[in-house]
């Protein structure tokens, strides 16, 4: 018999510190990428949507990764942004 439940989402913690983060508006979410400092090979990481905060011993960003059926939505979003930069997901 299959789950009718649907998958948990996986949220990747991050030290509370966005501050090297550069961030994109996409409907009511907040997308988290980091660029390249190099003028030679230049990229992105797309770290994933902002969702919240975790405490434990320390205070940690919750991101949620871009799903794979969402990813050629944002790459094309963060093309004016970005430039010919490679793009890559967590």
């Amino acid at each position: 018999m299959e789950s009718a439940l649907a998958q948990p989402v996986r949220l990747i913690e991050y030290p509370s510190d966005l501050s090297g983060c550069d961030s994109l508006q996409v409907g009511d979410r907040q997308l988290l990428y980091l660029r390249s400092q190099t003028d030679s090979t230049q990229f992105v990481v797309v770290l994933g949507f902002y969702a919240g905060q975790k405490e434990d011993v320390v205070t940690k960003d919750l991101i949620e990764p871009v799903h794979e059926s969402g990813r050629e939505e944002i790459a094309c979003r963060l093309a004016p942004e970005c430039g010919q930069a490679h793009i890559f997901f967590l």
